[in-house]
C-alpha cells in the first residue's frame, strides 16, 4: 500500500457488493459439494482416503482467506485506497496480505488431492512417480512463496503500513498483490478465488458418483411402485393366484378354503341338464398353492372320487 497523491479517475467506485456476490456464491457451491463428498466416503462407500482428508484441509484454507477478504471488504476491500481513513487502510490492507497464505496453500495441496484421487483410480507405477513428482514440485514451489510473500519486506508490517520504518523490495516485484493500486485488486480477487474454489468442486464431483447412482436408484424404485400400485387381482403374480381345481360328477359340490386350512363353507348344488346331473368341485385356497396344499387336495380327491376319478381328472 502506497500514499495516493489524488483521487482515482472515475472517482469513489465500490467493488464490494459484487465481490461479496461472487465469493459468496462460489463459497456456498463448494461448501454443499464437500459436505457430500465426505457424505458418500464416510456414509455410502465407507471408504475415506487421502485425498478426502487434503480436500477438506483445502477447503478449511479456502473458508479461513474468504473469511479475511469477506471482514475486509467491511473496511475498504474494493475501494481505492484514497476514500479510506488510515486505520481502515491499514486494516483492510493487513487482511489482504494475511489471505495469501491461505490461499496459496488451498491452491498447492488442492491439486495434491486430485493427485491422491488419481492414484485411487489407477496406482501403476508410471502414474506413482509421475504424480508424486507434480506434488514434490508444487511443494518446493509454493512454500518458499509463501515464505517470500512475507519476507520481502522488514518488517512484514510495512506491507500494510507503508509509515513504518524499514525497507521493502522493489514495489514492482510485488505487483499482483496490490490491492489498493487502482482496481486491480478487484479483478485479482475475483480470479484467485475463483481459480481455488475451481479445483475443490471439480476435484470433488467424481467422488459423488455413489451417491448419483444411489439417488437414480431410488427414484426408479418409486416410480416403479407407484406405476404397479393399483394392480388388479389378475396381474398378481402366479403364486400368489387363487387354487382352484374343478370335477364333474353327480351332484355340485362347491368348497371354499380359508387361509387357516379349515372348510368354510359347504353346499350341494343340484342342477339338471341333457345328460344328467354335473358336480363341480371349486376349491379355492387364499393362500399360495405349494407341496402341502397339492397333497392336501390329492387326499381330499382320493377320499371323494376314488383313485379312478382321481386319474380321469388327470385326463382331462
Amino acid at each position: 500500500m502506497s500514499t495516493p497523491s489524488g483521487p482515482p479517475e472515475g472517482g469513489d467506485q465500490n467493488h464490494a457488493p459484487m465481490l461479496r456476490a461472487v465469493l459468496g456464491t462460489e463459497l456456498a457451491l463448494a461448501t454443499i459439494i464437500v459436505a457430500l463428498r465426505l457424505f458418500c466416503r464416510l456414509r455410502l462407500t465407507r471408504s475415506p482416503g487421502w485425498d478426502d482428508w487434503i480436500m477438506l484441509a483445502t477447503f478449511t484454507c479456502a473458508v479461513v482467506g474468504t473469511t479475511m477478504d469477506l471482514v475486509g471488504m467491511t473496511y475498504g476491500i474494493g475501494r481505492h485506497v484514497y476514500y479510506l481513513r488510515h486505520e481502515d487502510a491499514v486494516f483492510a490492507t493487513k487482511l489482504a496480505w494475511l489471505c495469501q497464505a491461505f490461499v496459496i496453500t488451498a491452491l498447492t495441496i488442492g491439486k495434491v488431492s486430485v493427485a491422491f484421487f488419481v492414484l485411487r483410480l489407477s496406482n501403476t507405477k508410471w502414474h506413482f512417480y509421475f504424480l508424486h513428482t507434480i506434488n514434490v514440485t508444487l511443494g518446493l514451489i509454493n512454500v518458499p512463496l509463501i515464505i517470500w510473500t512475507y519476507a520481502q519486506c522488514r518488517p512484514s508490517a510495512l506491507l500494510w503500513d507503508p509509515t513504518l520504518p524499514g525497507e521493502c523490495q522493489d514495489p514492482k516485484k510485488q505487483g499482483s498483490f496490490a490491492i489498493f493500486q487502482g482496481y486491480d485488486g478487484t479483478s485479482l480477487m475475483i480470479w484467485y478465488t475463483t481459480e481455488m474454489y475451481v479445483i475443490i468442486i471439480a476435484g470433488s464431483l467424481p467422488t459423488l458418483r455413489p451417491l448419483f447412482q444411489k439417488t437414480v436408484s431410488v427414484y426408479r424404485s418409486r416410480k416403479q411402485r407407484s406405476s404397479h400400485g393399483y394392480q388388479s387381482y389378475d396381474h398378481t403374480p402366479h403364486e400368489m393366484q387363487p387354487y382352484r381345481k374343478k370335477k364333474h360328477t353327480n351332484t355340485s359340490i362347491l368348497c371354499t378354503k380359508n387361509q387357516d386350512n379349515e372348510r368354510s363353507d359347504d353346499s350341494e348344488v343340484l342342477a339338471s341338464n341333457a345328460e344328467g346331473i354335473t358336480k363341480t368341485v371349486d376349491i379355492t385356497f387364499a393362500s399360495s398353492p405349494g407341496v402341502e396344499e397339492g397333497k392336501k387336495w390329492e387326499r381330499w380327491e382320493e377320499e371323494h372320487f376314488g383313485e379312478r376319478g382321481t386319474r380321469e381328472h388327470e385326463r382331462v
